[in-house]
């Protein structure tokens, strides 16, 4: 099962009233906001310092260029942490959304309703045991010397 289904605060999601459910989503349509600007702004120092480096290069800095390429760097890295943040909240934010329509049910019911059901010769250990007996079964024409 999906973890994020496992979590108090979606499970009491479906619960609550629209009123509140649409606050739920606005903190997190705020949050969401609020990591792509932070994003946006990482990516445009790490296109900046790439940019230095390129042209830095292209004059003949190689010493420079390699210290803007280590800055390129180190703002991707920085930026790690925030674009997981920034998934994760967009994920929450698709899920509330997913949530909020009339008739959700969370997918464990599925897990309860699938092991209440006799699936007889489909069952997944009884093919192996209906191949065991056909493999053995004797053709009855062929012992009476019919020819079919």
């Amino acid at each position: 099962m999906i973890s994020w289904f496992n979590r108090s605060r979606i499970r009491s999601y479906v619960k609550l009233s629209t009123r509140k459910q649409n606050k739920m989503k606005q903190e997190v349509d705020q949050r969401h906001s609020e990591q792509r600007s932070i994003l946006d702004s990482r990516l445009a120092n790490a296109r900046d310092c790439a940019r230095k480096a390129d042209r830095l290069q292209k004059r003949g800095k190689d010493e420079k260029a390699k210290e803007e390429i280590n800055s390129f760097k180190l703002e991707l890295a920085s930026s790690q942490p925030v674009l997981n943040a920034y998934v994760n909240t967009a994920l929450e934010k698709q899920l509330l959304e997913v949530m909020a329509v009339e008739g959700f049910t969370f997918p464990d019911v599925l897990n309860d309703l699938r092991s209440d059901i006799d699936y007889g010769l489909f069952s997944v250990n009884a093919t192996d045991e209906l191949d065991v007996l056909l493999s053995a079964e004797v053709n009855p024409f062929d012992e009476l010397g019919i020819e079919i």
